[in-house]
């Protein structure tokens, strides 16, 4: 089978949706399928065999992204190289629509991937209007209807799928983001290493990774982890991973609630070299609304660093409270009580207080790695392509018979 992806943002750009796309690339070539990125072009790229740039209109546009050119005519004259069976669109916007012309002109089924709550997006940017909400979702629903089958990371972003944006059930199924093998075998001398290079040895260790920039709630966490200084009366070291446009007044604003001792802003950290620092991390911290999967939750759950999250969609179909990690409102005493009764239950917290926490840490440490082992690289790329095939058998139908047969998708076990 041979597969388009397409996207408005890839490597070198970090974030959720290049990563997903990579993964799921590496996936279905492991299964022996041929897969074409097409992705904008950067001035930081490196060129690889399987993606094809295409042009870019500005190089820093929102929160330090491109702007990519959809109407590059390479595109379809590259496309036309090939016989695809499928495009799998990750946007809904720019290059959604090539997409959705490109499907339509040579009678290829069309997949998209709802990564993002763009209404949230929306409410970060311009601020709480609520009359954005509106308008997204019906833009969405217009673009929907152009797609034969729509994945979803979740359950709780399939049901929203279908709840709020209309889609029919039978089009509608669950693809997640894959977790890399690399994930499972980091060694615990490679967690240790981690904590002695950042000094927190003797003390619990918290990681967050994220974009720094306002949607991802960073200002949140920074307000609630002083709550907690004071609450604990201990040390503890947070890292806090990734770059961004927000990441110089994050580290200012740091240093004004007293934190400069015990935070950490080390700046992005390559794909490649993350997973010593999820598997050195005692929890995972995250206070994002607009995910709708979260990938750095299921890596953390890979390195059994069990999370502590705001509640929000997406998020909260991964983390069980007092489970493989804890859920709480956006509230910052809430969030830090709890986080403070987290750190006590870790080991070297114990061990610095003299006294045993409240929550038992290693069930919940290893049952954040048992739920990561559900969503494992090579099992996403084997569901994709079960939903690969029977797009296109549809549409082998439609056009046989002249028209539209229902389908009947029957989903796989599991939680993915």
């Amino acid at each position: 089978m041979r597969i388009a992806l397409m996207t408005n943002n890839y490597k070198p750009m970090m974030g959720g949706v290049p990563i997903s796309i990579e993964r799921l690339a590496k996936g279905l070539e492991a299964l022996g399928h041929q897969v074409t990125i097409f992705a904008p072009t950067y001035r930081e790229q490196q060129e690889e065999e399987n993606v094809f740039r295409y042009s870019t209109c500005l190089n820093h546009f929102i929160g330090g992204i491109v702007l990519p050119n959809p109407f590059d005519s390479r595109i379809e004259e590259e496309f036309k190289k090939n016989t695809y069976d499928v495009i799998h669109v990750h946007h809904p916007v720019l290059i959604g629509r090539t997409a959705v012309y490109l499907s339509r002109k040579y009678n290829i089924p069309l997949a998209f991937t709802y990564h993002t709550r763009y209404e949230q997006y929306l409410r970060c940017y311009t601020g709480n209007f609520m009359k954005f909400d509106g308008i997204m979702i019906g833009w969405m629903r217009a673009f929907l209807k152009h797609c034969d089958f729509v994945f979803a990371p979740t359950a709780g972003m399939r049901q929203y799928l279908i709840n709020q944006c209309r889609v029919e059930p039978r089009k509608t199924g669950i693809l997640p983001t894959g977790i890399e093998q690399q994930n499972f075998m980091v060694s615990s001398a490679g967690g240790d290493e981690i904590r002695r290079q950042y000094g927190a040895e003797g003390m619990p260790m918290l990681l967050t990774v994220s974009r720094m920039a306002h949607e991802k709630n960073v200002t949140f966490l920074l307000e609630s982890l002083a709550r907690v200084k004071a609450l604990y009366g201990r040390p503890f070291r947070v890292l806090m991973a990734g770059d961004g446009p927000d990441r110089e007044s994050l580290g200012k604003y740091s240093v004004r609630l007293g934190l400069e001792d015990t935070v950490v802003f080390t700046g992005s950290i390559p794909n490649d070299r993350i997973a010593p620092y999820f598997k050195g991390a005692d929890g995972f911290i995250f206070a994002s609304k607009t995910e709708t999967q979260g990938i750095v939750v299921l890596e953390a759950f890979a390195g059994a660093a069990p999370v502590i999250a705001v509640r929000a969609t997406g998020v909260e179909d991964l983390v069980e409270d007092g489970v493989n990690g804890i859920l709480t409102k956006e509230d910052t005493e809430e969030y830090a009580r709890r986080l403070t009764e987290f750190l006590e239950s870790v080991p070297a917290g114990e061990n610095a207080a003299g006294h045993a926490g409240k929550m038992n840490y290693h069930a919940m440490a290893e049952k954040a790695f048992q739920t990561a082992a559900l969503y494992k690289e090579e099992t996403v790329a084997f569901k994709a392509v079960h939903y690969y095939n029977e797009m296109i058998e549809e549409k082998r139908s439609a056009v046989e018979n002249g028209g539209q047969k229902k389908r009947s998708i029957h989903l796989l076990p599991g939680r993915i």
